[in-house]
């Protein structure tokens, strides 16, 4: 089936939207990550470089009139007298997407262009379990698996490009195949933690390769500054690592996001990493008592709500806020707290 041929069969009532799985379509309102979703496909159609795979429609026998006929060739022929496909069994999201790219009035995307598609002749029953069959059957790629696998923007690219060429990081000191590194293993962090840092702070916005290679070198030269001053963003053996596990913010997820952060606003503001990075291996002091300053002893970690007490146990605190906490408290350990002034 052709892109033009779903929009005119939309049109004319040869297909119709309904009876599909998800709620976001039994409610006709889409909701946040599926319109994500579907402007993202809009987008790649648009440019003719989508990945949309095969598609299902289904076709009602107890509500249509068809018949099929093979050739001499073997070849099948469907004829629908009466009645319509629709998108009972799955793939809405995709042909709402192509649709929309069809009418788009940009009119870039090449309408004629065919998408594999498979006919279910199914009842409301069979639909239903081909639907929640498609949907709930197998496991899905996890995040840090795809986003190493494949980077569908600069920022992902970036965190690739870092993780390749630092002699700190590596496939062998970041986990690249979980969302999350073993307790028992002596690896920094996961790659999804990295590309979620990237895109919550990096914003370099390179507008071609060159500008894109520049910044993957200012990122792997300011990651060797960092482990020169911290030597817990590199390369630690596994008594090492576990021994920071549950004592210290160093390493943590939230560091990571943190240390992005302030690799930004350096890049920004054109300054040298080695010199702006020194406040970090400086002690602090707490009642007296001089300690680490990433230590889960520097009560500024729970003032700014990165550590929780939980049963006499400290703990961290992953949220978006969390985030950004930890990265304002860095850029004012390091002296960058005041946003650089913007060039007329």
């Amino acid at each position: 089936m052709t892109g033009a041929w779903f929009a005119e069969s939309l049109d004319n009532g040869v297909l119709e939207f309904g009876g599909n799985i998800r709620p976001d379509w039994q409610t006709d309102k889409m909701g946040a990550k599926t319109r994500r979703k579907v402007e993202r496909w809009v987008e790649e159609l648009l440019q003719n470089d989508a990945l949309i795979g095969n598609l299902s429609v289904r076709l009602n026998p107890a509500k249509s009139d068809f018949e099929v006929e093979q050739d001499e060739d073997g070849d099948l022929t469907l004829t629908l007298w009466s009645g319509h496909l629709d998108t009972a069994v799955d793939s809405q999201s995709r042909i709402t997407a192509i649709i929309r790219a069809v009418n788009n009035p940009v009119g870039s995307f090449e309408v004629a262009t065919p998408f594999a598609t498979r006919i279910w002749v199914a009842d409301d029953q069979l639909a239903a379990r081909v639907g929640s069959d498609y949907n709930t059957r197998g496991d899905k790629v996890n995040d840090t698996a795809a986003k190493f696998a494949y980077q569908d923007n600069a920022d992902k690219r970036l965190a690739r490009e870092l993780l390749q060429n630092s002699p700190h990081l590596g496939v062998d000191n970041v986990e690249v195949l979980k969302n999350a590194v073993s307790a028992s293993s002596s690896k920094l962090f996961a790659f999804n933690t990295l590309t979620q840092a990237m895109e919550s702070f990096w914003h370099g916005d390179p507008v071609n390769k060159v500008e894109e290679e520049a910044q993957a070198k200012y990122l792997a030269d300011f990651w060797n500054a960092l482990v020169e001053v911290r030597p817990e963003f590199g390369r630690l053996g596994k008594t090492d690592r576990m021994a920071l596990r549950g004592t210290s913010m160093a390493g943590t997820a939230l560091s990571i996001h943190g240390a992005v952060a302030v690799a930004y606003e350096i890049y920004k503001r054109n300054l040298d990493p080695a010199e702006v990075l020194a406040p970090l291996g400086e002690p602090v002091y707490s009642e007296g008592q001089k300690v680490d300053y990433f230590s889960y002893e520097n009560p500024i970690w729970t003032k700014i709500g990165a550590l929780v007490d939980t049963s006499g146990k400290q703990q961290l605190r992953m949220s978006f806020q969390t985030r950004r906490a930890v990265a304002a408290e860095l850029m004012r350990r390091v002296g960058l707290e005041e946003p650089a002034a913007v060039s007329a």
